[in-house]
């Protein structure tokens, strides 16, 4: 596993342009919450990384290292105490819809068909219905639940759930997928299901994709590149390229030493005691 600042891109170089290349740009972002008046958290500390067009990312480390937080101000859903997030060389300043988010927990309409929650996202964007729902319509197919179009929350499988939710987040065609512990929840053949299926649509879309995991094996098998994270405060502790053979499928590469080597070493970067300095 290698230390690198810039991986290479999954689907090839990036296009020029005013971002250069980078589809995520986080500047020396810091974040401070006060818990009480006089008590002042410090969840993130000056982290800096660029994600490139085409790159699945995992942020990965200890509780309490900040990583959701990082997402959400990605996402926009919390703001920089200090720092600033690029996103198609734009700063972030709230949520948009250059940017899908899949949470833990699909949070799906109740009351609102798999169809119906999918063409949610495209209400906002003022989409005219009958093109809602053939964009609606073909992100369920593309997660495989065309099938279950007109069937409601309570009629789906946790696996399901997700994919409506996933479906949602790519309804709106953004520039880049946020995944926060989207199968933590899930059982673990399902689990391992839906790990091959968003590396096959992110083969097939070319998405940029940062998503959030406590399990090592995960974020080694998904992942082109993982920030490793220490906490107390959160902050970068390396940049590491996987340099798994995306040639083989994942259940052959959860048997392979290649993946054992690369969880040993990621593993012991995020228990380090050392200071957490990221390495650049």
């Amino acid at each position: 596993m290698t230390v690198l600042d810039v991986a290479p891109d999954r689907i090839g170089s990036p296009s020029a342009g005013p971002d250069s290349g980078y589809a995520v740009e986080v500047e020396h972002v810091s974040k401070q919450f006060f818990a009480q008046p006089a008590r002042q958290v410090q969840a993130l500390l000056d982290v800096s990384f660029k994600v490139r067009k085409g790159e699945v990312i995992a942020l990965t480390g200890r509780s309490g290292c900040g990583k959701t937080t990082l997402l959400r101000i990605i996402m926009g859903l919390e703001q920089a105490s200090s720092g600033t997030v690029k996103v198609g060389g734009k700063v972030v300043t709230g949520c948009g819809l250059d940017r899908g988010i899949v949470f833990q927990h699909a949070e799906l309409l109740p009351w609102r068909t798999a169809l119906g929650n999918v063409m949610f996202g495209l209400e906002s964007r003022g989409v005219a219905k009958a093109e809602r729902v053939e964009i609606a319509r073909d992100a369920l197919r593309l997660v495989g639940l065309d099938h279950a179009m007109d069937r409601h929350p309570h009629e789906l499988s946790g696996g399901m759930k997700q994919r409506v939710g996933l479906a949602r987040a790519l309804a709106i065609d953004p520039q880049v997928l946020l995944m926060d512990e989207p199968f933590s929840a899930l059982d673990a053949q399902t689990r391992e299901v839906m790990q091959q299926e968003l590396l096959d649509i992110q083969a097939r879309t070319g998405k940029t994709i940062i998503i959030v995991s406590h399990d090592l094996d995960e974020s080694v098998l998904l992942a082109d590149r993982i920030i490793a994270m220490l906490p107390n405060p959160g902050r970068m502790q390396s940049i590491l390229e996987t340099g798994m053979d995306r040639a083989l499928s994942l259940d052959e590469l959860r048997g392979s030493s290649q993946l054992v080597e690369r969880r040993q070493e990621l593993w012991k970067l995020i228990h380090t005691k050392e200071s957490g300095e990221a390495h650049r």
